[in-house]
C-alpha cells in the first residue's frame, strides 16, 4: 500500500502531525499482524499436542481416512491440528448402579433400580452394581462404531436386558435363597460374552445388591420365617422333653440294677441278711441272731 501523502495546503507543523499519525497507523497494523499470526501458531501448536495421562488412551480422527488404527498411549504426543483430532478415553475400571437408594449408590448411577418378572410370574426389584473397563488395544473400533458416549449407549440398556433375561429362567424361591450367587454369575457370564465381543467392553464384576419383592411374595417369607421359628421352637421343647425323659430312663435303669446288685449280694451272703435285720430291729433283733448263731 502507497504511503498517503499530506495535501499540498497543509502547513509544515500540520504536515508533520499526518506524518506522525500514519506512522502510527503502520505501526498499528503491523501490531496487529503479527499478533495474528502468533494466534494462528499458538492455535496450531496446541492442537497438535495431545497429552495421555495415567490410565488413558487416545483414539485419532482423520477427516481424511477416519478413525485410525493406532492407539495414543500414556504421555505427549504430537498430530496434525485441523486434519487429525484426538479422543481421550478413560481406560481404568470404573463402577455404575442402578439404584434408587442412597445407601446403595456406588459409583456413578446410571439409573434405577431394574424391574424384572421371574420364571414363575413375581415382580422383583433388583439394585445391581457392575465394574467395567474398555479394551485399551480395541480402543479405535469402540470410538468408530459406538463413541465416546458407549455407557449409555451399550452398558445401561444391555446390563437391563441381559438381568432381565437371566432373572425369567429363575423362580422368586430362587431368587430369594441362596441361588442368588448363582443367579450373580450368570448375569455376569452372559454379559461378559455380549459386551466384550460385540462392543469391546470387559466386564470385570457384577454385584447384586439388593432385591426388592412384592408386598404378597414378602409377607409370604414373613408368614413362613414365624412359622419355621415356631417349629424350631416347638422342637427345642420336644427335645428338652425327650432329654428328660432319657435322664429318667437311664436313672430308673441305674436304681434298677443297683437292687439287682443288692439282692444278689444279699443271697449271697445270708449271715449279712441277719445282720442287717438286727441292725433295724435293735436289741431284740439282736436275740433272735444269736439264737440262730447257736443252732
Amino acid at each position: 500500500m502507497p504511503d498517503i501523502q499530506a495535501p499540498d495546503f497543509f502547513t509544515p507543523k500540520q504536515s508533520k502531525k499526518f506524518n506522525d499519525l500514519e506512522e502510527l497507523i503502520n505501526v498499528i497494523k503491523k501490531f496487529w499482524g503479527y499478533l495474528l499470526v502468533f494466534i494462528i501458531f499458538i492455535f496450531f501448536i496446541s492442537g497438535s499436542i495431545v497429552k495421555v495421562d495415567a490410565g488413558e488412551r487416545a483414539v485419532i480422527f482423520n477427516i481424511f481416512g477416519g478413525v485410525e488404527k493406532r492407539i495414543l498411549n500414556e504421555g505427549i504426543h504430537v498430530i496434525f491440528p485441523v486434519v487429525q483430532r484426538a479422543t481421550v478415553y478413560d481406560v481404568q475400571q470404573s463402577t455404575y448402579s442402578f439404584t434408587g437408594e442412597e445407601q446403595g449408590k456406588q459409583g456413578q448411577v446410571l439409573g434405577n433400580e431394574i424391574h424384572s418378572l421371574t420364571s414363575d410370574g413375581q415382580k422383583v426389584d433388583v439394585e445391581i452394581s457392575i465394574r467395567v473397563k474398555p479394551q485399551p488395544s480395541e480402543l479405535w473400533k469402540l470410538h468408530k462404531y459406538i463413541g465416546p458416549n458407549y455407557v449409555l449407549k451399550v452398558i445401561v440398556p444391555k446390563t437391563r436386558a441381559v438381568l432381565r433375561e437371566v432373572l425369567a429362567l429363575y423362580p422368586v424361591e430362587d431368587v430369594y435363597s441362596v441361588n442368588r450367587q448363582e443367579i450373580q454369575n450368570k448375569i455376569q457370564e452372559n454379559l461378559t460374552m455380549d459386551l466384550a465381543k460385540k462392543y469391546f467392553v470387559d466386564v470385570e464384576e457384577i454385584l447384586i445388591r439388593n432385591v426388592r419383592f412384592s408386598k404378597e411374595f414378602q409377607d409370604a417369607i414373613d408368614r413362613k420365617q414365624q412359622s419355621f421359628q415356631e417349629y424350631l421352637k416347638m422342637e427345642y421343647v420336644l427335645a428338652s422333653e425327650r432329654a428328660k425323659r432319657d435322664a429318667k430312663i437311664l436313672q430308673a435303669e441305674g436304681e434298677a440294677q443297683a437292687i439287682n446288685l443288692r439282692v444278689n449280694a444279699l443271697r449271697a451272703n445270708p449271715s449279712f441278711v441277719k445282720y442287717r435285720r438286727a441292725q433295724v430291729f435293735g436289741k431284740r433283733a439282736k436275740l433272735i441272731f444269736s439264737e440262730n448263731l447257736n443252732d
